[in-house]
């Protein structure tokens, strides 16, 4: 079984160094020639939970990366989602996976950029709640896993051929379980109630570049109400869909085999020296308030629940930003919330 990995960020050299350890057939691709040209040069080296160095084969064309690729691993940012999916379509091939880690919304994007190419080709369209591993990159070629996550979900795009994820890709990722459908992935997504109300109610420290620890310093019995409550609207949403969820601490816990009894301990106690970002131009801002904020509050309006804690932050972060949040996101203009429901159907492996 072959793999391409697109993307050749922190999450894109780390899954394909993890799948190259392995012994699986891997290629990396990368919009910067310089970048593939390096990577294939001095190969990877993975560190921490995971060790070694492999070779990998990267390149700037993604045709020549996809092409023998039975699973296709989308690592890119959610804003990349898109583009990516609009240069992958007119060379998929039959029978092909594509798997988005994490969704973000994303196997819904896919699905309509590829619109009836994945009837026709019998594509496999699928998404995480997760990402499987927390890794940073050193440099380029050199990555670190520190920690692994475990239960992260993955769900697949209903076909009428019924496809689902294949066991041979849970084998490859013993840390997925199978969840029934993609709104369940994407609604427990947990970096989108975390992230956002830490950095916002950061904003100065953040913007002034003051070295903190993200939890450590950075959370309060305040901050973290306002988390609960957030999540609380999520929940809400969920279970207007019937979608299987529980509390973000909950998450948290499953992910890290952990037992804390508040959020308030949990977040400092799992990451207790992870420290801020440097700016408000940061993923914590920039993907999880359009792809992951955003599709709530727009998919409550669609059912008319209301999302206070939600949107005040959308708009707390696009008037400080002076970016119009909500327009960038995740809007499902053209759907009801019938054709949202209509996605769902039981994902299970073969």
């Amino acid at each position: 079984m072959s793999f391409a990995v697109i993307g050749a960020g922190n999450t894109g050299q780390a899954i394909a160094a993890y799948l190259s350890l392995q012994g699986k057939k891997v290629k990396l691709y990368s919009r910067s020639p310089v970048k593939a040209e390096i990577l294939s040069f001095q190969g990877l080296e993975l560190k921490g939970i995971y060790s070694g160095k492999v070779p990998i084969q990267a390149s700037p064309h993604i045709k020549e990366v996809i092409e023998d690729a039975e699973y296709i691993i989308i690592a890119t940012t959610a804003s990349g989602h898109k583009p990516i999916f609009k240069k992958l379509k007119p060379h998929l091939k039959e029978n092909q996976t594509i798997a988005i880690f994490p969704g973000y919304w994303g196997a819904i994007e896919c699905r309509e950029v590829l619109g009836n190419d994945i009837e026709e080709k019998n594509l496999t369209i699928a998404e995480t709640s997760a990402m499987p591993f927390i890794s940073k990159a050193e440099s380029t070629g050199t990555v670190t896993i520190s920690r692994i996550k475990q239960n992260v979900q993955i769900s697949v795009i209903p076909t009428s051929k019924n496809r689902t994820i294949s066991k041979y890709f849970l084998e490859t990722f013993p840390q997925l379980i199978s969840a029934n459908n993609v709104i369940e992935t994407s609604l427990n997504n947990s970096n989108v109630v975390v992230h956002t109300p830490i950095t916002l109610f950061n904003a100065s420290r953040i913007d002034s570049a003051s070295e903190f620890r993200f939890y450590g310093d950075g959370t309060s019995p305040l901050t973290v109400s306002y988390v609960e409550k957030l999540d609380e609207e999520r929940i809400r949403l969920a279970e207007h869909f019937n979608i299987e969820t529980q509390s973000i601490l909950s998450i948290l816990n499953e992910f890290y085999k952990t037992d804390f009894p508040t959020l308030l301990e949990a977040l400092p106690g799992l990451f207790p020296d992870g420290l801020a970002p440097t700016t408000l131009d940061y993923r914590y801002i920039t993907e999880d308030i359009p792809y992951g904020l955003v599709p709530i509050s727009e998919l409550s309006r669609k059912i008319g629940l209301e999302t206070p804690y939600t949107d005040s932050l959308i708009s707390t972060a696009s008037l400080l930003m002076e970016k119009d949040f909500r327009s960038d996101g995740v809007s499902f203009e053209g759907h009801t919330a019938e054709d949202i429901n209509r996605l769902k159907g039981l994902t299970q492996y073969i």
